[in-house]
């Protein structure tokens, strides 16, 4: 197969573009950052940014075109111009979501989802050629970029599809058309936009909308099927399999422990028993894999192949990956949830220090950022975590931010241990309270200032170890 992705004259015929078409592109960006050379580059606007005021870096870097809803005189043998940026990249991720011949898998859920697409990116990369979108490019941008950049040739490609709003995973999942379908959970997440849990789990299955005919769709066993209509599942022809804890589903998690860095699970694939490990800790990620085991299993690929391969899997940054480190002198273990929090996966965290101390010899010490995006939910579902604290055994509980108050103000006070909207006074105050072999976890919603206190302590390391 040719390195080229893109050839010039059918990109231009594809978004109805003027411009030069002699030209051939091996990836596609919206980002002069990170941009390679070869790219394509699409000049979009957006509220803090505007892509044409990088045309010439772009070009300077070594794009092999850019896409422009204006002509540049500077750079005219090197732009092509469109009536609309987005539209032209969301019409080339159509295409090469048409030319594309290998399974397409979507992914969604109000927690784990890149967790579940990079573990199913690493359990199917023995099983042949894998595409999956970066990092979280799971919104129309997103989506549409890592669909223009799919290889014609790859065997599985999976996407991640995200939502604030009820419609947002019905268009995504038309645009990806996935072969199969997984809803990894439904949970309170931005319930602030849509007003119910109900709201939520209409919006996630959503994404039945653009299930190829003759597709799978893997949901969660706690999710009900009757907020969405029947006749669209019966249109599809769709066969529905269910993972979870009960012994009716089709992939069921039966057993779970943590031991010496190691999450120990037994598992029953179709009737088949497994068992094996994960390099991340938590009962959450074990039910993750078995939902990546399940889609494996539905690809052809057999358990027995899968358990091999996911049990390389390790945490990701801000989403359970484990530090040790040494603050003032006291070694401490920091568990980093720091990328996002929901209520329901800040109890599946809080569980995780009890999962992790199953000898309850550590001090449990919680720093906690507000709970964004909960709308006028957001006063009772703070108080509602508080009262899971009350009756967990952490110690001590850190608050950062001003929605927290809510948690806070409940809590028993043998439990507080500092609140603050100013990260640097909370992290003084933490830094005072640790005692040697603490079992820290740090989450929050990433805009809540949670991650300047992880980094701060990351920092603290970094200096103790170049000292």
């Amino acid at each position: 197969m040719s390195k080229f992705l893109w050839k010039g004259e059918q990109v231009i015929g594809i978004i109805n573009g003027h411009g030069p078409s002699d030209w051939s592109a091996s990836g596609v960006s919206i980002d002069t950052r990170t941009l390679k050379k070869g790219d394509i580059f699409f000049a979009l606007a957006g509220p803090n940014y505007d892509g044409h005021q990088f045309i010439s870096s772009a070009i300077k870097k070594g794009a092999s075109i850019v896409i422009s809803n204006a002509p540049s005189l500077a750079f005219k043998d090197k732009v092509i111009i469109v009536s609309d940026v987005f539209n032209a990249l969301i019409s080339l991720g159509r295409f090469s979501r048409k030319r594309n011949k290998g399974k397409i898998i979507a992914i969604t859920g109000s927690s784990g989802k890149t967790t579940v697409k990079e573990m199913l990116a690493l359990s199917l990369s023995k099983s042949g050629k894998i595409h999956y979108s970066e990092a979280s490019y799971n919104n129309k941008i997103g989506v549409s970029l890592s669909l223009s950049r799919m290889p014609i040739d790859s065997d599985f490609s999976i996407f991640e599809l995200g939502m604030n709003n009820a419609g947002e995973i019905s268009y995504l999942s038309n645009l990806v058309e996935p072969h199969i379908a997984l809803i990894n959970n439904t949970g309170n997440a931005h319930i602030g936009n849509l007003n119910s849990k109900k709201e939520i789990e209409k919006a996630k299955m959503e994404i039945v909308s653009g299930i190829t005919s003759n597709g799978k769709l893997i949901i969660n066993e706690n999710i009900s099927l009757s907020s969405y209509p029947k006749k669209l599942f019966e249109n599809k022809n769709l066969k529905i399999l269910k993972f979870g804890y009960k012994k009716n589903s089709n992939f069921i998690l039966e057993k779970y422990s943590y031991s010496s860095g190691l999450s120990l699970i037994n598992a029953t694939i179709n009737r088949a028993n497994i068992a094996y490990s994960l390099k991340a800790p938590g009962s959450h990620m074990a039910m993750n894999s078995i939902a990546v085991i399940g889609v494996c299993f539905l690809l052809g690929v057999s358990p027995d192949v899968s358990k091999q391969t996911i049990s390389n899997f390790e945490s990701m940054d801000g989403r359970g990956k484990i530090h040790d480190l040494s603050i003032i002198g006291k070694k401490i273990e920091v568990i980093d949830e720091s990328y996002n929090a929901n209520p329901e996966s800040t109890k599946s965290s809080i569980n995780l220090l009890s999962e992790i101390d199953f000898l309850k010899s550590k001090r449990k010490i919680l720093v906690f950022g507000d709970m964004l995006e909960l709308g006028n939910f957001s006063k009772e579902m703070h108080i509602e975590i508080a009262a899971f604290i009350n009756e967990s055994d952490v110690d001590l509980v850190f608050c950062i931010g001003s929605e927290i108050k809510n948690l806070w103000d409940n809590l028993i006070l043998s439990k507080r241990g500092y609140h603050s909207i100013d990260p640097e006074i909370l992290i003084s105050s933490l830094k005072n309270k640790l005692k040697e072999n603490d079992l820290v976890l740090i989450k929050g919603s990433s805009k809540s200032g949670i991650k300047i206190i992880f980094n701060a302590l990351m920092e603290e390391q970094l200096n103790r170890n170049i000292a």
